[in-house]
């Protein structure tokens, strides 16, 4: 790989991403809306660009000059958890992402990796290894997986190399939204009242460096039509998670597990994954514990509230 194009560069996967290719001096044509160019990484080897991605000619323009070996379209507007129930939003991101699929036709660049959500399974009742049938739980995931499947007719049809990524739950220093993670260890550091379901879900966290190898690594080794989950490989219910934070950061704080109820009618959703196509064909390994990722975690949000 010598070029890569990334959409929704100036988002916290999209910085990763770009450092990570840069490490490996791979030219990188970084896309974003014009609100974000700000975002994108200053350096030598980055071009920012912006350009309308639902606008399948001026993409396909851009795609013909940078010439890339991989596009890795990232972008997808309301990945916070307070908008994963904004039909209107999520619905807008499905033709761009076909969009992107067409302009890579068209321009000619041959392999397009892009982002999907293990939360296109939450309630199949399986282990999630991309074979399942889908279960959204909210209009994010449902988008998500309608996308998934009309991305993967599309490349079948063109003889495009498509690699879709079923994601689990991400975290890390940089990532500051309304999950649950973040959710705990701000409230926690403030001394606040935390709530929450009973959290019997079973859930693989996979730590920002580690999905960056990922992603670095099908672009580079991903054969083609393969769906791959990515995560760590191990998941425990989620209330292990959350106790871990507690201890790091208020060992006597009250918790407030079973305060609130279940969503769709009292059913708790799950996120175990079996990486092991993704291991045997492109050698991932997972690198960092949840205890060490949550360790810098902590201490990037507990910097955040020192510095205010």
């Amino acid at each position: 790989m010598k070029r890569a194009v990334i959409s929704g560069a100036g988002g916290f996967i999209g910085r990763s991403l770009t450092k990570r290719l840069l490490a490996e001096n791979i030219q990188v044509y970084g896309i974003d809306v014009e609100g974000a160019q700000g975002r994108i990484l200053a350096d030598p080897g980055v071009t920012p660009l912006s350009v309308d991605i639902g606008d399948r000619r001026a993409l396909s323009n851009i795609l013909k000059v940078a010439r890339p070996d991989v596009f890795y379209h990232l972008a997808w507007a309301g990945v916070s958890t307070d908008v994963k129930n904004e039909v209107g939003t999520q619905l807008s991101n499905i033709p761009l992402a076909l969009t992107a699929l067409e302009a890579s036709v068209e321009s000619g660049c041959g392999h397009v990796v892009i982002p999907g959500s293990a939360s296109e399974y939450a309630y199949c009742g399986q282990t999630i290894d991309g074979r399942n049938t889908p279960a959204p739980g909210d209009a994010y995931a449902a988008s998500k997986a309608a996308a998934h499947v009309l991305c993967q007719w599309y490349a079948r049809q063109h003889g495009l190399h498509l690699n879709w990524l079923l994601i689990g739950s991400i975290y890390g220093p940089g990532r500051n939204d309304s999950n649950i993670l973040t959710y705990t260890i701000k409230a926690l550091l403030r001394g606040e009242k935390t709530e929450y379901s009973s959290l019997e879900q079973l859930w693989d966290y996979i730590y920002i460096d580690d999905l960056i190898e990922a992603l670095y690594l099908v672009g580079l080794r991903g054969k083609p039509g393969g769906v791959y989950p990515v995560g760590s490989g191990q998941a425990q219910p989620l209330a292990g998670y959350i106790r871990q934070i507690q201890a790091a950061i208020a060992p006597e704080a009250a918790l407030g597990i079973g305060a609130l109820p279940y969503k769709l009618g009292g059913k708790p959703d799950h996120s175990v994954l079996d990486i092991r196509r993704l291991q045997e064909d492109t050698g991932f390994a997972p690198q960092v514990t949840f205890e060490e990722g949550i360790g810098r975690t902590i201490a990037y949000f507990r910097e955040m509230e020192q510095g205010k």
